[in-house]
């Protein structure tokens, strides 16, 4: 069964959202990859041990909170390949 014009724009919506997703998720890891060296290097050059502490759960923290952020801009990626699926059928 061919696809109705509704249904072929629908589509291309959701090719326009899976396109913006993958680009927030390049830069989140980008941004991600930043903020790391900057930690790394604050971590290295700090004197005092608490300082060191400090940015170490900083960095941490901050690594799962973009990791988290990519994992759900991922889910809704699969969302969004499952709704093109449903229209094809």
């Amino acid at each position: 069964m061919a696809l109705s014009e509704s249904q072929r724009n629908q589509i291309a919506r959701y090719k326009v959202q899976i396109q913006e997703c993958r680009k927030s998720i390049e830069n989140e890891s980008l941004k991600k990859k930043e903020k790391s060296e900057y930690y790394s290097n604050q971590i290295k050059n700090a004197k005092d041990s608490n300082t060191k502490r400090n940015y170490r759960e900083y960095k941490i923290s901050f690594v799962n909170n973009s990791n988290n952020y990519i994992a759900g801009i991922k889910r809704e990626i699969e969302k969004l390949k499952e709704y093109i699926i449903q229209i094809n059928k």
